[in-house]
């Protein structure tokens, strides 16, 4: 038995690898060089160490474990052109370019992540992929124990046992939310109700969460709320199909995915609870997908365009979620505005209307057309309507086809037993400033909306045999006071205490 960077190895797992014996883990050794400082053993079969490697290639760190960039660097004296890394694993692995140093030799510096545990293969290869050049092949350990939102964390009323209890009712926030929104939330759903929390800010390069975004799953857990969380880009910018992998033609978002999967494997989880994370918001609007001129001829991008972009963004990004292998964490696709355009101009104002989220599902999956086997729900902003995508914001009594919007998507997407969440929906009042008005033709009084969202309720979300959560759209923002539950400084509004009555009559926990 020896012992490599504190870890106990057996030897029976080795046959000819050489192993440097300084296990700092901070300093570049070339693996298989012989020196001094090492010696032969034979091929590492277990983790924890690098098998079949080109001795041009150095690698940090030496022991590799999951949710660790890894820096890969190539040495020769020949200058190959059009040079790449190709990354082969689990999980979600991409490489990216970071430097290319010296006349002969030549190092050519990358950076690996995404990777998940076991055997990582690696290849430098020239000409546009059409040579390689060598390969090495590293043993990637499991990442530590996660942290886990556990019975520890809870707080009052903690006590539906392990799994959380049947509950359709849900709310959603306008960000990662505070405790004190989160308590107002757990208050109007009740144990195992469902709160969408947004986290804003996830570009390639982000490493992980922001300490809020851990901060809000704890609380949700600790109130016994089922966190559904919608991932997208920083607030201001939306441009996501620049986040594609280069040279892809915006159809791979590997690099994009792998951030994703870093953001998610730094949340803490509760034991036999789920975590569910939406992708993205709204593709099939201009103002959420757009383009730079110069990337579309003309300027102008369709709207089957756009739903290919997203279909491939979305397939890349659920095989890096499940491929961290822990079956709390579920995707679900952003929802999509029931009327949208058929094609947008790139930086400007302009667009064409006339198509429906069901151009948009169709052409998703057109461009790839195993795209929804990847998702374990559905997410669908079916608001109340007299028409399909037209005439928001009428009485519960003439917003039928509106309300069922979903059950034509699902339908679309062949999947039509699959569970569906309602990440948006609800009425809104109108603004008394024509001019801010989002209510621009319907809406209702405060005491009007109360009561078509508890008939809502009544006669069709909580009897619906699809629907597994609802959260209209939201608990509480100055912004967007209109659709708001609460009022800015947390006072109920009608619709919070008749809807939190309603759910009381059926769900018990944090009643009077």
């Amino acid at each position: 038995m020896f012992v490599l960077d504190g870890l106990p190895i057996d030897s029976r797992w080795l046959d000819g690898a050489l192993i440097p014996l300084d296990t700092s883990r901070d300093t570049p050794a070339p693996i298989n060089a012989f020196r001094e400082d090492t010696f032969r053993v034979d091929a590492f079969r277990g983790p924890y160490a690098f098998s079949e490697c080109d001795a041009r290639f150095t690698i940090l760190p030496r022991m590799p474990r999951v949710g660790e960039d890894l820096s890969v660097a190539f040495t020769d004296v020949v200058g190959h052109v059009y040079i790449g890394l190709s990354v082969e694993g689990d999980g979600a692995p991409t490489s990216m370019l970071v430097s290319i140093e010296g006349s002969g030799p030549f190092t050519w510096r990358f950076v690996v992540r995404g990777f998940g545990g076991g055997l990582l293969r690696l290849a430098f290869t020239a000409d546009m992929g059409a040579r390689t050049i060598a390969t090495c092949s590293v043993w990637v350990a499991p990442a530590p124990p996660r942290p886990d939102a556990g019975p520890q964390d809870a707080g009052r009323d903690a006590g539906p046992g392990p799994h959380p209890p049947t509950n359709r009712f849900g709310i959603g926030f306008v960000g990662p939310g505070d405790a004190t929104d989160i308590e107002r939330a757990a208050n109007l759903v009740g144990p195992g109700g469902f709160v969408q929390l947004i986290f804003p800010g996830i570009v390639r390069e982000t490493s992980g969460p922001d300490p809020s975004w851990v901060a809000a799953i704890r609380e949700t857990y600790a109130r016994d709320l089922i966190p559904v969380v919608r991932m997208g880009p920083p607030w201001g910018d939306r441009f996501v199909r620049d986040q594609a992998d280069p040279g892809s033609g915006h159809r791979r978002y590997t690099q994009l995915a792998a951030a994703y999967r870093r953001v998610v494997m730094g949340l803490p989880l509760r034991p036999g609870w789920p975590l569910y994370v939406e992708v993205h918001n709204e593709p099939n609007l201009c103002y959420e997908w757009q383009c730079r001129r110069s990337s579309v001829p003309g300027g102008w991008i369709s709207g089957a365009q756009m739903a290919a972009e997203y279909a491939a963004m979305l397939r890349d990004v659920a095989q890096a979620l499940h491929g961290i292998g822990d079956s709390r964490i579920r995707v679900l696709n952003g929802g999509l505005a029931p009327g949208g355009p058929q094609r947008c101009e790139c930086e400007g104002s302009g667009w064409t209307p006339g198509a429906t989220t069901l151009d948009f599902l169709r052409d998703m999956r057109s461009a790839v057309p195993d795209v929804f086997n990847h998702i374990d729900a559905f997410a669908s902003h079916s608001y109340p309507a007299r028409g399909f995508g037209w005439g928001f914001f009428v009485p519960y009594s003439e917003a039928g086809v509106g309300l069922r919007v979903f059950e034509s998507e699902i339908a679309e997407i062949g999947r039509p037993d699959i569970e569906v969440f309602l990440t948006e929906t609800g009425w809104c009042e109108p603004h008394p400033d024509e001019r801010m008005r989002r209510c621009t033709e319907n809406g209702g009084s405060r005491e009007q909306i109360a009561v078509w969202t508890e008939e809502a309720y009544r006669n069709f979300w909580l009897v619906h045999p699809r629907l597994r959560a609802i959260m209209p759209f939201i608990l509480r923002d100055p912004a967007w006071n209109e659709f708001a539950w609460m009022d800015p400084g947390g006072a109920p509004y009608p619709v919070y205490t008749r809807i939190r009555a309603l759910r009381c009559t059926l769900i018990p926990g944090r009643c009077p």
